[in-house]
């Protein structure tokens, strides 16, 4: 004990070492708390049937566009039923945001990821958010045949 407490200012330090290491301890019990509140989210049946709805309805859109579109114009296509650009630097996977309205109820990304075999084929994501508290409700996957090139 009594190094604790010398005449070079020993106790300061400790009273400093001891007080980050509760603000750690803290911090982390926080991160910890609200990434499992965040995962913890129940949604109603009502709530997740509506949001499978959207989904689907998505889904649909985007394989007519397929059938019309071609392979290298896909991105026109995603974007001709209302979906924002891809953002930059997302090479392996193109992600579209739902452009919508303030009275939606949900956020929708749709996420599209060239086919491992296929070049004229694509896997297709769409993700149905809680506008609320941003949680994932559903999540939906189908592959696209896009138009081959030939029939335009």
């Amino acid at each position: 004990m009594k190094y604790l407490f010398n005449q070079r200012g020993g106790k300061s330090l400790v009273v400093t070492v001891i007080t980050i290491c509760v603000l750690f301890l803290i911090s982390g019990g926080a991160m910890i708390y609200f990434t499992i509140k965040d995962r913890n989210i129940e949604f109603s049946e009502e709530v997740i049937a509506e949001a499978t709805r959207v989904a689907e309805a998505e889904l649909n859109k985007a394989y007519a566009v397929a059938e019309q579109y071609p392979f290298e114009k896909r991105f026109e296509a995603i974007q001709s039923i209302g979906y924002r650009e891809p953002k930059e630097g997302e090479y392996a996977i193109f992600t579209f945001e739902k452009e919508y309205k303030e009275e939606d109820e949900f956020y929708v990304i749709l996420k599209m990821k060239p086919h491992a075999e296929y070049e004229n084929l694509t896997r297709v994501y769409v993700s149905v958010f809680d506008k609320e508290n941003g949680a994932l409700i559903v999540e939906k996957e189908n592959v696209l045949k896009w138009e081959a090139e030939g029939k335009e």
